[in-house]
């Protein structure tokens, strides 16, 4: 499987042979950075990284965002993780909720350029069954901060849901402004227009406490 790109777990049931794919997102942010935008990223490049054939590939995957649903789910889960470790044993207020948020989200900044694209891009290009397994897994990773605010903030689960949504979203246009890419840099500089740094962090933090209070 040359460098492990992805790890191909095989396994046998009932007589039958499954294929269960899990990715090692290190060596993806790895060949991403390397090599190309993540949106130039094909299943050629792929499967040029782990050792097969395009051919071959098929036999786990039928399209890169099935792939990109799988490390969405790492990045969100890892994040989230982090979020609910720091919030668990604390007397939650808006001002601990927005800066625990806030700076944990900066320190899974990739993870928003996955969701900035899950919508428009990786949902559209996977099967229906992939796309209902990659929701109900979602669920499952969002379930133990949906309990905190819940409990903290006396709102029900679809306000919980929304609260989160809406807090990604404003961090997607937060990354726009922080992450920029090399087209937007050379536009803005060719029409003489000035690009404003902004504190990620701090931003995001007031953000949150407006939303809350």
């Amino acid at each position: 499987m040359g460098k492990q790109w992805i790890n191909i777990l095989y396994e046998q049931k009932s007589g039958k042979q499954k294929y269960k794919i899990t990715t090692n997102y290190g060596c993806y942010r790895s060949l991403i950075s390397m090599k190309k935008h993540i949106m130039k990223i094909t299943l050629s490049v792929i499967a040029k990284e782990v050792g097969l054939a395009r051919g071959g590939l098929y036999k786990y995957v039928i399209s890169k965002e099935e792939i990109f649903l799988m490390i969405y789910l790492q990045k969100e889960k890892a994040m989230i993780d982090d979020i609910v470790e720091q919030l668990i044993n604390e007397k939650i207020t808006p001002d601990l909720l927005s800066e625990v948020m806030s700076k944990t989200i900066y320190q899974h900044l990739d993870f928003i350029k996955y969701h900035q694209i899950l919508n428009a891009i990786i949902e559209t290009n996977v099967t229906i069954e992939k796309l209902a397994e990659f929701k109900v897994k979602t669920f499952e990773h969002t379930k133990n901060l949906f309990n905190i605010l819940e409990k903290t903030f006396n709102i029900d689960r679809q306000k919980a849901f929304d609260l989160y949504l809406t807090i990604l979203y404003h961090c997607v246009y937060l990354y726009d402004r922080v992450a920029y890419q090399k087209n937007y840099v050379e536009a803005m500089k060719l029409a003489n227009l000035k690009i404003e740094d902004i504190n990620f962090v701090e931003h995001l933090s007031h953000f949150i406490y407006t939303i809350l209070k």
